[in-house]
């Protein structure tokens, strides 16, 4: 038996009880019997014992799950303000005029006076809106551990809203989150409480106040915060967008590479000092400990702080472990405290980098022997990690930059060992005499200048093979066998030049499967994405065009006083609709459409204009005002033609997909009524995109002649002044599609269309109500699928 195994058995059990309805744990019990009655005798035994840790795990999760279930939820679902008391269990994260943590609740009631217990405490997300300087002045000293009591209004967290999007509730989840709270400073009373989180939170804040006084600049400084104390949220979002892009994000989270280099500089230390080595490394576990609180205890800092005190316990005692089974000790630990960490991201990449390093790195000494050993091992660490990593990061951002392999290369060393100790340094130094941390600062703010500008410039190049579509399931079941198979095979004797070869095939050829080259190549896929109050459609044909119809919009109005101001604050076009596009591959947009130029419709290609490669504009012939010749003069910038259409103009995408333009022409219409209208036949189906156009533009669509469709897309949010009974009876539509923002201000979709819809028999799909809404033809005809059930 071996810690190995077992922790593959528990993450099987995990996996099953989380996916699998316990009915069905009893008949994978019986197929289990069913392998052990088949199996040699010599193997019986071993696996009869990790059977029966995989559904011992499984039963674990079922009661896991049970214990954290939520009492709370019934009253978020009805969005009941109530009073809770309990204590903030999170560090308060301030963000202009909003701070969120999470806090654990033990009483709840409707009334102050008479709050009734929980039957176990339960864990919430409360947001607290701030109204002045003095208040977001105030909430900042909140620690961990004080005691809150507060009046808040419940609610349950939204989910995915678009496809592959950033699933809030799901992540909640399995954070133990399962409902969330609004309230104002102003309903809150906190009450300090001594606690070891408290006093850990305020060494971090210590730490990082001295970082700002040791480094002026504030981007180096909110760099340093989070690469030295795991402080992220002050790295500038150019810089955190920069890092993420080229796949260096893993240098600011705190990791086995730090963990490694404080105990070595700390064992220095001590040798110099003349300290025993015995009581050194006691000294380096105690200093572990501390580290790993000190830096906010991530997954990563926890997993690497757990397999570095094994290792230091090792050297205690003179034995040494396995590195597999070091880790796979860690893993058991960390899961028997909270098994939903083996869905959290950091978490994984964690595990999963580490043990493609323990396994593969090794071989790099069996390999280009003439090589110097830290020139193989420094490739041997970059392309293990890199490849473990590959399917996680598709999986869950969709991105991987082909330039990440070089890039971690030369970078990840440089930063490493030497801004990392530079400033670890600059901090003790200081700490003896200000004076002699000016050198490791000024080196280290100098080092990374030098650095990251060459780095932000790439950071704007279009690479092709950046973005990669979301990852079937059975394409990482392959990459995790292909993974997994690997190192057995090498130690079998498969290590010769063609089977390196072999090996280097089947990976290209997983790496082709991943970009699905042949899906959907006999199909339009129309995807009606949800930004709100407002309008983006991508269209693509097979695999070969795609078009953008708007990108949303985010209407935004500058703060009243700078402490409000948020950091990254939200934007349709760079947090809706640039992940959907990614997480489709695509990297080329072969038309764009701007319909006419309100914001709501356009401002959302700001942030897709520097992302993507394009082939053409396509705009009414309406003089473009302020907003809208901005955006225009970034594509023209990048020497995108901008082009317009006139009625009955029509082009064709391939065998049995025609487009036609059919307003606006010539004509004095302005403003919503000269939106783009296009009309797409494929399969024999037709769509109509009406963009805003209201009644006058529709009167003139009715008039130059309209054909009977099979979609509608809705004009202008189902607003009562489109959608007339004239166009509805020439269209006559079977289905209908209306993007409308969730309890929108303008109460769209409007009574009056909705009747009107009904009336011509037209089934409606709306985005409030179901989220995204995809519309895939064929030859078999339309298939229709919604991102969210009907509320």
């Amino acid at each position: 038996m071996s810690l190995w195994g077992a922790s593959l058995a528990a993450m099987s059990g995990f996996l099953l009880a989380a996916y699998v309805h316990p009915f069905w744990m009893a008949g994978i019990l019986g197929v289990w019997t069913a392998v052990l009655a088949f199996s040699p005798l010599v193997y019986r035994r071993r696996l009869a014992f990790y059977c029966f840790l995989s559904i011992l795990a499984g039963l674990y999760f079922y009661g896991y799950e049970i214990l954290h279930a939520s009492t709370l939820k019934p009253s978020a679902e009805q969005q009941a303000a109530v009073w809770v008391r309990g204590e903030i269990a999170s560090v308060v994260k301030r963000d202009g005029d909003a701070a969120r943590f999470f806090a654990t609740i033990s009483e709840w009631g409707e009334e102050k006076e008479r709050l009734r217990p929980l039957a176990g405490n339960e864990k919430i997300v409360l947001r607290v809106q701030l109204g002045t300087a003095e208040e977001a002045a105030a909430i900042e000293k909140w620690r961990t551990g004080s005691q809150l009591t507060a009046f808040v209004r419940l609610a349950l967290p939204s989910g995915a809203r678009n496809p592959h999007a950033f699933d809030y509730a799901r992540y909640l989840h399995w954070q133990g989150v399962h409902v969330t709270g609004d309230t104002s400073f102003g309903e809150v009373r906190t009450e300090a409480a001594a606690s070891v989180w408290g006093s850990f939170q305020e060494w971090q804040e210590a730490g990082a106040s001295r970082i700002d006084r040791l480094f002026p600049d504030q981007e180096t400084a909110g760099y340093m915060k989070s690469l030295l104390l795991g402080v992220s949220q002050e790295v500038t979002p150019q810089l955190a967008s920069m890092y993420t892009n080229l796949g260096l994000s893993h240098i600011l989270a705190i990791s086995g590479l730090h963990v490694t280099l404080v105990t070595s500089m700390f064992l220095w230390t001590l040798e110099k000092a003349s300290v025993s080595r015995r009581w050194s490394l006691c000294a380096a576990i105690l200093l572990l400990v501390g580290y790993v609180l000190l830096v906010g205890a991530s997954a990563s800092a926890v997993r690497a702080g757990l397999m570095g005190g094994v290792g230091l316990v090792c050297q205690v005692v003179g034995k040494r472990l396995d590195g597999k089974e070091v880790w796979a000790g860690a893993l058991l630990g960390m899961l028997a405290t909270n098994p939903y960490q083996l869905w959290h991201v950091g978490f994984q990449l964690s595990f999963a980098v580490t043990l493609g390093l323990i396994l593969f790195v090794p071989y790099s000494q069996q390999v280009a022997v003439r090589v110097p050993a830290w020139i193989r091992t420094l490739v041997a660490v970059t392309v293990s990690a890199q490849l473990v990593s590959f399917p996680f990061l598709l999986y869950h951002f969709h991105q991987f930059s082909p330039l990440s392999w070089l890039v971690n290369l030369i970078v990840t060393p440089v930063l490493s060992f030497s801004a990392l100790p530079l400033g670890y340094a600059a901090i003790v130094l200081d700490l003896l005499h200000p004076a002699l941390a000016t050198l490791p600062v000024w080196v280290a703010t100098h080092l990374l200048s030098w650095v990251h500008e060459p780095l932000l410039t790439m950071d704007q190049w279009l690479i092709p093979f950046t973005y990669w579509p979301h990852p079937e399931w059975w394409w990482l079941l392959l990459y995790a066998c292909f993974l997994g198979s690997m190192p057995s095979l090498w130690k079998l004797g498969f290590h010769r030049k063609r089977d390196v070869v072999l090996y280097l095939a089947l990976f290209l050829g997983l790496l082709a499967a991943a970009r699905q080259p042949f899906a959907g190549s006999d199909e339009v896929r129309i995807t009606f994405l949800d930004v709100g109050q407002g309008d983006s459609i991508v269209v693509e044909i097979g695999n070969q065009k795609v078009y953008l119809m708007d990108a949303g919009g985010t209407m935004r109005h500058p703060a009243a006083e700078p402490w409000m101001e948020k950091r990254d604050p939200f934007e349709v076009g760079k947090d809706v609709v640039l992940p959907f596009l990614m997480s489709r591959g695509i990297e080329k947009i072969d038309r764009v459409i701007m319909t006419h130029g309100d914001w709501d419709h356009i401002g959302g290609m700001k942030a897709l204009v520097p992302r993507f490669s394009f082939g053409e504009v396509m705009v009414n012939a309406a003089t473009p005002e302020e907003k809208e010749t901005e955006i225009l003069q970034m594509f023209q910038q990048k020497g995108v033609p901008i082009t317009t259409g006139t009625p009955g103009q029509v082009w064709s995408d391939g065998p049995e997909i025609e487009w036609k333009w059919l307003h606006p022409g010539k004509t004095t219409l302005r403003g919503n009524d000269a939106s783009v209208v296009l009309q797409l036949t494929a399969y024999n189906k037709t769509v109509l995109f009406t963009g805003d156009v209201e009644k006058d533009g529709e009167a003139v669509l009715v008039q130059n002649g309209l054909t009977p469709v099979d979609v509608l897309k809705v004009a202008h949010h189902g607003s009562k002044s489109s959608s007339t009974d004239e166009l509805l009876a020439a269209v006559s539509p079977e289905a209908a599609v209306i993007s409308v923002g969730v309890n929108n201000r303008y109460g769209h979709p409007a009574s009056e269309v909705l009747h009107r819809l009904e009336s011509c028999g037209a089934a409606v799909y709306r985005t409030d109500q179901q989220g995204a809404v995809t519309l895939i033809i064929s030859s078999a005809g339309l298939i229709w699928k919604t991102q969210q059930l009907d509320t």
